[in-house]
């Protein structure tokens, strides 16, 4: 464990100048929250596992009243989030660093949390005790992911070995459902479906940049092996190496504290 959390570090560090370049960021979710939370006029939130800030940039265009804490245990990324919001005129944030299972956040003070693809990286009782504390009541959490039966259909899962065994760390709903507590329950879900499209090079090229954290739990040479497999699978089963088409799933979980 202590070995497999050291590699995602280095993976991340790694990744926190390309990253947000490297990833699809979708508005669509980013719109549903806003429309969630047009009624506060002013939101006290933080983002755990901000990353490189992808995501808290579409926040800030979608949410003008939002003041955001950033939360990440990695500080190369943090930096990135710091020089992405500053770069886009936004003041209204701060960033910190910490582990999702130990958040430095006074109880009951924050309006909603985000977490945005994050899920893979969380030990998720724990983060479910911290911010069960953190938020105030009747206070929102937005969990978008990925859930392990949606990673098994998009192209990574269906075409990539060991893929979908190697990533065991996504959880499915009813996991997600029984690790809520007496205060936090889940009050709804909205699924989202995005067409890709991509090149076949392209795709082997992420695959050997190690786009996904997924990829980091392969050696060099049982990933070079298992990109010549995906090479083989997706010539055989799409007409055009140069439009790959498929769907990428995603869930948002909206979860509420009571009391």
């Amino acid at each position: 464990m202590v070995e497999e959390q050291r590699n995602m570090y280095e993976h991340f560090s790694k990744l926190a100048i390309s990253y947000g370049c490297m990833r699809t960021t979708d508005e669509e979710p980013i719109v549903f929250i806003s429309n969630r939370l047009k009624h506060l006029r002013k939101i006290e939130a933080a983002d755990i596992g901000c990353g490189q800030g992808r995501y808290d940039l579409l926040l800030f265009k979608n949410l003008s009243n939002l003041h955001l804490t950033c939360i990440d245990i990695n500080e190369v990324m943090l930096e990135e989030t710091y020089h992405n919001l500053k770069s886009h005129g936004i003041t209204n944030f701060k960033t910190i660093k910490a582990d999702a299972n130990e958040l430095p956040l006074d109880d009951d003070s924050l309006d909603c949390i985000f977490t945005f693809n994050t899920m893979n990286q969380f030990d998720i009782p724990k983060f479910m005790q911290q911010v069960s504390k953190v938020i105030k009541e009747n206070g929102l959490v937005f969990i978008y992911t990925r859930l392990r039966s949606q990673n098994g259909r998009n192209i990574w899962g269906k075409y990539f070995p060991k893929f979908f065994e190697k990533e065991n760390r996504l959880p499915e709903f009813h996991e997600i459902n029984a690790m809520t507590n007496s205060t936090l329950f889940i009050e709804s879900v909205k699924d989202f479906k995005f067409e890709r499209r991509d090149t076949l090079q392209h795709l082997i090229n992420k695959a050997r940049n190690r786009f996904y954290s997924v990829f980091s739990l392969y050696d060099e040479e049982e990933l070079e092996e298992c990109i010549k497999v995906f090479e083989k699978n997706v010539i055989s089963n799409f007409k055009d190496t140069e439009q790959v088409e498929w769907l990428d799933e995603y869930s948002l979980l909206i979860l509420k504290r009571l009391t």
